[in-house]
């Protein structure tokens, strides 16, 4: 039975934002940065583009490419739902297959087909499957998890968010700072005025990389508007006025 075959609990706008949310979060492959060997992990393999193909909507369409000829691209469907566990795939875990992928190099071979645009298409579904089971995510895929709990936007939304991203920086190897911007809502007694930093271990306690901080991101504005004293930590950084250590959670 083909992913458009199978029944789904999950209705076309579900898949849709669940979708939308995977292109946003894949828009940092599109380019690599100066130097690097390639976004997602893969040797001069940016990408091109992603879809939702209308014949499969509970799938994400990543396509890789060399970055200048078309015709190298290849196409991986990932799956957007989890039926095991009638869960959505996380950005990140799709990400991260994604980079899997892209590291052991294109394989058009392993294409069951073409798309309407001639693209060899590759299921990626079996793959993202064997991730869930045993997680393997690179420290680049925690630094980005980390990076993205906080926004950095400049506009007025509602409600206000009380911390702003302001920068970060890979401070040790498993630990990154983000630098913070405070608003009136995260106004508090404690702390020093102006931007904070803010350390987050990108290791759990057993050491294996992590691939989310939903808890952390949940718990972040309350601990910096009501706990910072308890977690001062000895480091000095130029850019910014105080350092707070929660690399433990």
């Amino acid at each position: 039975m083909t992913s458009a075959d199978a029944p789904s609990p999950w209705t076309g706008e579900d898949l849709n934002r669940l979708h939308r949310v995977a292109v946003r979060a894949l828009q940092r492959h599109v380019s690599p940065a100066p130097g690097a060997e390639g976004a997602a992990g893969g040797a001069g393999r940016p990408v091109r583009g992603v879809v939702q193909p209308p014949e499969c909507p509970d799938t994400t369409r990543v396509v890789l490419w060399d970055g200048r000829d078309l015709d190298s691209s290849v196409a991986y469907d990932l799956p957007l739902v989890d039926a095991s566990y009638d869960c959505n795939v996380p950005w990140s875990v799709i990400a991260a297959v994604l980079r899997q992928l892209a590291a052991a190099g294109p394989d058009p071979a392993a294409a069951r087909a073409t798309d309407g645009l001639g693209i060899p298409v590759v299921d990626a579904r079996a793959a993202t499957r064997r991730f869930l089971e045993e997680p393997a995510y690179d420290l680049t895929d925690a630094l980005h998890a980390a990076v993205s709990m906080i926004g950095y936007y400049g506009e007025d939304p509602d409600p206000e968010p009380e911390l702003l991203l302001a920068g970060f920086l890979l401070v040790a190897p498993a630990t990154v700072r983000l630098y913070v911007d405070r608003t009136a809502g995260a106004a508090s007694a404690a702390g020093p005025a102006g931007r904070i930093g803010v350390d987050i271990a990108l290791r759990d306690e057993e050491g294996a990389v992590r691939g989310g901080f939903t808890g952390t991101m949940a718990a972040l504005p309350s601990l910096v508007r009501d706990e910072l004293d308890w977690n001062t930590s000895e480091a000095e950084d130029p850019y910014c006025t105080g350092v707070y250590d929660f690399t433990s959670w």
